[in-house]
């Protein structure tokens, strides 16, 4: 059996589900009866409508009955195929085999129906779910709204967005920060700043996260979007209120301005969020260091090869023989030794 079960496991990485349905035929063909595991597997691989419902088949000719995680990965396979027919009569059918439809598996209904795009069978499922028609355990939850959130966002129904904040209010359910940004993004990606600042003040006013999360999160957004003026105003208010930049923001941030060739700014944000104890990731470290010594900028380029030296940054190798390159020739010998002595093999994992 564990054979049967390593072969399914490396079907479903390989996404062959072909190989996976023959296995399950070939254990019935000598009297085996596939466990779990093996449906399991088998249902992994499964790519369309018509594989999930021939492993359904075998397995309710095995007499095995499917689990609820089981049935949850069927339906979002099912639904993201277009079935929602099928998907339903799936849920309908879980009280035969002893389990009982909850949110879970109406959330992967639902993201299923959100991937395909389908706006308006998606607000229906989370009425029929708000309604209480389905029972307490499948009303929606943070979850639920990401997924309905998310499929408004990526059709640009921004008003409709919105308003899945103000009927999250309404049930009690508390955003967390995925949902959050889900919906900073979206209206950053609208270039409706304004928004997302209420957006922001609303969740923070309310208590629902905390200030730090909140604009950390708006920064990112922002700068993602191409909204720099907007990003650095945002971080200089946040400096002032002491809202601390996570790495995250302030390895975006750092970034951002070099992909501009805003060099000696990188070096001036880099400066102030390390004074407020926060470290921006290592290849933004590496990345400013080299842009800074291809555009000449000597003395902050060796102020910032030495952070690099102390902080022991591995650095690719192209990268390194070619900032131990331009050090040399900027007469910086010593520099560019212990550069070398960063130089990470092409074979090297980096952790």
């Amino acid at each position: 059996m564990r054979h049967y079960v390593l072969l399914l496991n490396i079907s479903a990485h390989a996404d062959l589900f072909p190989t996976s349905l023959a296995v399950l035929r070939h254990m019935r063909s000598f009297g085996l009866v596939p466990d779990g595991a093996c449906f399991h597997h088998a249902l992994r691989a499964a790519g369309s409508s018509g594989d999930v419902s021939a492993v359904l088949e075998i397995m309710s000719g095995s007499g095995a009955s499917p689990t609820v995680p089981f049935i949850v990965i069927a339906v979002h396979k099912l639904a993201s195929a277009g079935d929602f027919k099928s998907a339903r009569r799936l849920i309908d059918k879980m009280l035969e085999f002893g389990c009982v439809p909850n949110v879970v598996v109406y959330t992967a209904l639902l993201d299923g129906i959100c991937g395909l795009g389908d706006v308006d069978t998606a607000f229906g499922l989370v009425e029929e779910m708000d309604s209480g028609k389905l029972g307490a355990i499948s009303a929606p939850n943070v979850v639920t709204y990401t997924c309905l959130l998310e499929c408004l966002c990526g059709k640009g129904k921004l008003g409709e967005a919105l308003g899945v904040l103000d009927r999250m209010a309404a049930r009690g359910v508390m955003p967390n920060r995925v949902f959050m940004r889900t919906l900073v993004e979206g209206i950053c990606s609208e270039q409706r700043v304004a928004d997302a600042y209420a957006v922001v003040e609303r969740l923070v006013g309310d208590g629902s996260l905390s200030s730090e999360q909140c604009y950390n999160v708006l920064l990112v957004c922002l700068w993602r979007v191409g909204m720099a003026v907007e990003a650095e105003g945002l971080a200089q208010r946040m400096m002032k209120k002491g809202v601390q930049l996570t790495p995250l923001a302030g390895s975006s941030m750092v970034g951002e301005l070099c992909s501009r060739k805003r060099l000696l700014d990188a070096c001036y944000w880099l400066g102030v969020i390390e004074d407020k104890g926060v470290l921006c990731d290592s290849y933004v470290y590496v990345d400013l260091f080299l842009g800074l010594c291809e555009e000449g900028h000597v003395l902050e380029a060796s102020a910032l090869g030495r952070k690099v030296v102390e902080r022991g940054i591995r650095i690719e190798a192209s990268c390194a023989d070619r900032l131990v390159e331009l050090l040399k020739q900027y007469g910086d010998e010593e520099l560019a030794s212990h550069i070398l002595g960063l130089r990470r093999c092409p074979d090297e994992v980096s952790l």
